[in-house]
């Protein structure tokens, strides 16, 4: 299952370093008793995809932190539509924990990682000489600017209603694979229609800056119901987004750049 690019990279870089080192419509928002909201005709109410739609747009023009957790991982950061990318990715191959760590300032790329590659020290910063990173894997997770593929979600959701103010409930679309779902074929198979039908929730504040979304993959065969969630803070805050500590970083070596494009 790839439920993000960074994990999903993370992980093909972690196995292989490892490897050889060891639909629907919307439903309008419901008064208590069940009616629908009192609109009037200049203004109506939008609809929860309308809100949901706006929340997530709104990720892509404001600064914000994140935290993501699925089964592969959790990975975090803080993004700044200015250019500022700060990435934290924490995994487990075999058994064994792993970190990647991306800090992006303009075009100062710094890279840091735990997975055991000759040559490659864990408690160094490299910094990068783009030019000679040639494949896109772990580096355009760095540049990424919507590292939670929020702008994708919406066109996922098959139904959504809003149950209140801050709340939105529906279901999502897991069989388009890729970010936020699911590649593989044999568990698309498993799954089948309820593939399609994935439920979510998404929570947004008083000012309907989206918050979180949590997005359930039912059981299937012998395997238990997992879930993904994503946390979203800081909307609209400055970024800190600094380079480490020059006493910590060293430019990157062929080690490096391997790894990178292997």
């Amino acid at each position: 299952m790839r439920t993000s690019r960074i994990i999903a990279a993370a992980v093909t870089v972690a196995t292989l370093a490892f490897g050889t080192a060891c639909g629907g419509g919307d439903e309008k928002k419901t008064n208590a008793g069940g009616s629908s909201a009192p609109t009037s005709a200049a203004s109506p109410s939008p609809t929860a995809r309308e809100v949901l739609d706006k929340a997530v747009k709104d990720l892509n023009s404001s600064t914000y932190t994140y935290t993501m957790k699925i089964a592969e991982g959790t990975f975090s950061g803080a993004a700044d539509p200015a250019g500022k990318h700060q990435v934290k990715a924490d995994g487990v191959i075999s058994g064994v924990k792993y970190t990647i760590e991306g800090i992006v300032i303009g075009t100062d790329y710094y890279f840091k990682t735990s997975i055991p590659a000759s040559g490659v020290n864990p408690k160094k910063w490299y910094k990068l000489d783009r030019a000679k990173v040639t494949k896109q894997e772990i580096i355009g997770l760095l540049e990424e600017k919507d590292p939670t593929s929020s702008q994708q979600f919406v066109g996922r959701v098959g139904t959504a209603k809003q149950e209140s103010p801050t709340t939105i409930t529906g279901t999502y679309d897991l069989s388009q694979g890729g970010d936020l779902g699911v590649d593989d074929s044999a568990v698309l198979a498993a799954l089948g229609e309820k593939a399609k039908a994935a439920p979510f929730i998404a929570t947004l504040d008083a000012q309907h800056k989206l918050t979180s979304i949590k997005i359930t993959i039912p059981a299937y065969g012998t395997v238990s119901e997992q879930t993904m969630t994503i946390d979203y803070a800081g909307h609209g805050q400055p970024v800190t987004v600094a380079p480490p500590k020059a006493a910590d970083v060293t430019p990157a070596i062929a080690a490096v750049y391997s790894l990178l494009n292997s």
